[in-house]
């Protein structure tokens, strides 16, 4: 039995994400009926494999989406706790169908833009979204932006509605708005506004790719992802060179750009010396996140997620990544097949539960948060925007490593407290400072965790494990807990005590792999941390209604690599299922022909689009003036693609970006402006939808904070607060959770057992 047991979902879209989401909430036990056309979802027959030649029976893609749910061409509105609808729902439930809903379901409406703003129901695709969003201005090469691969944006935003209908269930039924472009703005993008109005101007775009992420070797590719200092100090040792541990040249990511001819110049050499197995072994020795480098194919060849069980066989023959979450009491349900069209039959309708609204899901809900950097902090983010009390620990003299993605130099007093992504990822938190390797420190967070319903943590399994402050250490004291681990790897395994941080999971999972030039390297953004925590917070919400129906606690174990086999999931069962391994294709693409970046009259000004059907095509060939192209379908113009583009880049060069824009939308074609990413809070549609939410802060002042893709008029989900300064509740949070009086809170501080910093 599923955590989610009991929970009917009406699944009315069709795409990735509305799938993605049914996916998720299948996987934890919930029903869901999806809604098809008389023909049938159009993934039904789709197959990257030949995007061009329908497949003679279920695709691959659609198959993995759709596993163990019902299909229906009619089904009765008052049945479902939920419903997930795409922009398509008018058509598969008829006009008005929200007013068929039962008045305590949830409706969570996925879209591109969100139901306002100069923006709604314009024509969109994932490649044109990523160019309004920002994410292609600063992916690429120094000469062109490029997408990036594997769709992920549509992951996203699939992970995001499962979310938003568990929040909205929880509440006591609400309607939600998931915007695909306000997921997106956040999750491809490091927060790159508040690095700019932090810091007084904008960042270089960093074009060409992070240093050395992916880079070849004696035998083939290695990834690399060397942040810190001691990163640094840690690999420069691991090639036989510490002289260079602390060369200034070398000593930060910014300075190895901006000596990038000198520092490849002493890497390379040695990279082309050594095997992939080499360096992958050293790394591991050397505590340096290095990774192997995946595709559809190379994944199934991993020692680690072969031992782990990470591939499971799908009814229809193909192997498929698991779910990401491993639940202790709830495991995950065995797969089951995808339904054949219309195969189930219209359910009967099921009466209001008469529950008692909540505008905060998580009002009364307290967390206790042990996580760094992005993926964890931005789980437990979410769960504070949803009105959880999140408690953060950081060390008094290790506090949260993001603290050190500062715009300030470390002779300012305030350094810790100006870091763009911490702010972001971190509001309306307490900060505790308390060292938990020091016996009173842990016995302060044991006491703690007696208090909480969730406990968050993300660093490899050895740190909570060295100190007993494990699972079963947290459960002896509160057995109705709820604990999330993502590490990178596992709790167990070849890998398990292995770093690893976003890039290095897009590294290993292939999604990598599918961005970048055809002859090119493959690049890598930081993406999988925010997804990583969109399904870690999803997760927690699922494991709490399982112990409310239950009074059970348990152990959710959610491997970062895991999030991103799954968003990586198209070019793996492509690969099992028809032998076929995608690969990068620069802004080229099966969903689109033509689709491309091209170079408008302004410097610097590029537009994007992309034509997906016959009719946008056509459309396309009015406005460029060529109709006699007028009616060549997706194959011919493939077929063609060279030579259209050409056509396209001499249309575009003498025209206006904006304008041209404006009319290629007019004229029902996907097109976006590729927008700036450092400006992306001069975006009308974001303007307009308020997605920025100003905080105020005792160090930064006001802060700009993003979104998270979900708006509703029914819950409060506004930020409280701005992101806490380091240990700026500790003495509010162990006097009142604690009843400690001042004078053990100063023996606790001498003890070295809490803060200052």
């Amino acid at each position: 039995m599923g955590a989610l047991r009991g929970l009917r979902v009406i699944e009315a879209a069709d795409g990735i994400a509305g799938g993605y989401a049914g996916k998720l909430l299948v996987d934890m036990g919930a029903e869901v009926t999806k809604v098809e056309p008389p023909g049938g979802d159009p993934l039904r027959r789709w197959s990257a494999a030949h995007p061009d030649r329908p497949v003679a029976d279920t695709g691959p893609l659609f198959s993995y989406l759709a596993a163990g749910k019902a299909s229906t061409a009619h089904v009765d509105l008052g049945w479902a706790d939920v419903v997930v609808a795409g922009p398509g729902a008018d058509g598969l439930l008829g006009v008005g169908w929200q007013a068929r809903c039962r008045e305590d379901a949830t409706v969570v409406s996925i879209s591109s833009f969100g139901e306002d703003g100069p923006l709604a129901g314009r024509p969109a695709t994932e490649f044109t979204l990523q160019a309004w969003c920002g994410l292609i201005s600063a992916c690429g090469t120094a000469d062109a932006p490029l997408q990036m691969g594997a769709g992920v944006g549509q992951w996203a935003t699939g992970a995001t509605a499962a979310l938003a209908a568990l929040a909205g269930h929880r509440a006591g039924g609400a309607a939600v708005e998931v915007s695909a472009l306000e997921v997106m703005a956040v999750c491809l993008n490091n927060y790159p506004t508040l690095y700019r109005l932090f810091t007084g101007q904008p960042a270089a775009l960093s074009r060409g790719g992070d240093w050395l992420s992916v880079v070849r070797c004696k035998d083939g590719w290695i990834g690399l992802c060397i942040f810190t200092a001691q990163q640094w100090a840690d690999f420069a040792a691991m090639i036989g060179r510490p002289d260079l541990s602390e060369d200034e040249r070398l000593i930060s990511m910014g300075a190895r750009s901006r000596n990038r001819a000198f520092s490849e110049s002493v890497v390379r050499p040695w990279l082309a010396e050594h095997t992939v197995e080499e360096i992958h072994e050293l790394g591991g020795l050397f505590r340096v996140p290095v990774a192997l480098v995946g595709n559809g194919e190379v994944v199934f060849q991993m020692a680690h997620l072969n031992e782990r069980g990470v591939f499971v066989t799908h009814p229809a023959g193909f192997a498929q990544p698991r779910p990401p979450f491993q639940l202790s009491a709830t495991p995950a349900l065995a797969l089951r097949p995808a339904p054949a069209l219309h195969s189930g039959t219209g359910a009967s309708p099921s009466p209001a539960t008469g529950r008692t609204r909540n505008r905060q899901p998580l009002g009364g809900v307290r967390v206790l948060d042990f996580t760094a950097f992005w993926s964890g902090p931005y789980a437990t983010h979410l769960l504070a925007t949803l009105g959880a009390d999140v408690i953060k620990v950081e060390g008094p003299t290790r506090p949260d490593g993001m603290r050190f993605a500062t715009v300030a130099s470390p002779d300012d007093d305030n350094w810790l407290e100006l870091g763009p992504t911490f702010h972001a990822a971190n509001p309306a938190k307490r900060s505790v400072a308390i060292d938990f390797t020091i016996t009173s420190g842990r016995e302060l967070l044991l006491e703690l965790a007696k208090t909480a319903d969730v406990v968050v943590e993300n660093f490899t399994p050895r740190v909570l494990n060295g100190v007993r402050l494990d699972y079963d250490a947290l459960r002896a004291v509160n057995p109705s807990l709820v604990m999330l681990r993502i590490p990178g790897f596992g709790l167990d395994g070849p890998w398990a005590n292995r770093s690893g941080f976003a890039q290095t999971m897009e590294q290993i999972s292939g999604i990598g792999w599918l961005t970048g030039l055809p002859d090119g390297d493959p690049l890598v953004r930081s993406t999988i941390d925010p997804i990583s925590g969109i399904h870690g917070a999803f997760a927690v919400l699922a494991a709490l209604a399982h112990r409310e129906a239950t009074g059970e606690g348990q152990l959710i174990e959610m491997p970062m690599v895991e999030v991103a086999l799954n968003v990586a999931g198209e070019s793996i069962v492509t690969w099992s299922a028809e032998g076929v391994c995608l690969h990068r294709d620069g802004n080229r693409g099966p969903w689109a022909a033509p689709q491309g970046v091209y170079p408008t009259a302004g410097t610097g000004d590029w537009v994007a689009l992309a034509a997906s059907t016959d009719e946008q095509w056509d459309a396309l060939v009015a406005l460029a003036g060529r109709p006699d192209w007028v009616g060549l379908d997706r194959a011919q113009r493939r077929a063609m693609r060279d030579e259209i583009d050409g056509v396209l880049v001499a249309w575009l060069a003498p025209r206006s970006r904006d304008e041209t824009v404006e009319a290629l939308l007019d004229a029902g074609i996907p097109a976006a402006p590729v927008w700036d990413q450092n400006f992306q809070d001069t975006l009308p549609q974001l303007i307009a939808r308020r997605f920025n939410q100003s905080l105020q802060h005792p160090v930064a002042g006001e802060v700009p904070t993003p979104g998270t893709g979900m708006s509703s008029e029914d819950l409060d989900i506004a930020y409280r607060a701005a992101a806490p300064t380091v240990g700026q509740h500790t003495g509010e949070v162990l006097r009142t959770l604690l009843n400690l009086d001042d004078d053990q809170l100063t023996q606790l501080h001498n003890e070295g057992a809490i803060g200052p910093t």
